[in-house]
């Protein structure tokens, strides 16, 4: 079973979209956790700290596979220019172990 995610328009920077479906990744930098991540969606069975078994990144979908036996996968498809694409590669990569955090 997977979630996937796809905004429908998107919240100006001055409102909270509550109903717009939306992902939150974010990893600790202090101490070394072992590609602990903190993940949030819309829907509750894919929020909290998780371990990340892998995650694949491209110009028009973000999904991450978590490390357990079901409801393992989040997928999200979105629109973004190539130069932050490059960008946000980055810091997918930094969030998922690939790289150090410079």
């Amino acid at each position: 079973m997977a979630t996937t995610t796809k905004p429908r328009s998107r919240p100006s920077k001055d409102t909270d979209d509550h109903d717009s479906p939306c992902l939150l990744i974010q990893r600790q930098f202090e101490d070394p956790d072992d590609n602990w991540c903190y993940i949030e969606t819309y829907d509750e069975k894919y929020c909290g700290h998780f371990l990340l078994a892998r995650v694949d990144f491209a110009p028009q979908k973000l999904s991450i596979e978590i490390d357990r036996p079901r409801d393992n996968l989040i997928s999200v498809t979105f629109a973004i220019a190539a130069t932050e694409f490059a960008e946000a590669s980055q810091v997918v990569k930094i969030i998922s172990g690939d790289i150090e955090p410079p």
